[in-house]
């Protein structure tokens, strides 16, 4: 699996792209976490019921996870 990241080490400005996408990420699920855990405190779902709003959390917290799981990788391969 390593020699999977060797095209990080060829090309750094790769990796900087790479990474920096991610971050992107993790700032746009950041605002949906907080949006949704507000529909939540305010009970304002926008047409959907409150278990439908708690899926809507619990896939972006996931969402969340993965994304930070995968830029640690990231950045542990391209050291």
């Amino acid at each position: 699996m390593n020699e999977d990241y060797e095209i990080f080490r060829e090309d750094p400005a790769l990796h900087t792209l790479a990474t920096d996408k991610i971050q992107s990420k993790l700032v746009n699920l950041m605002f949906s976490i907080d949006d949704a855990k507000k529909a939540l405190k305010t009970k304002v779902y926008g047409g959907i019921t409150v278990e439908e709003q708690r899926l809507i959390l619990d896939g972006e917290t996931r969402e969340q996870e993965i994304y930070e799981y995968i830029l640690d990788a990231l950045d542990q391969y391209a050291d």
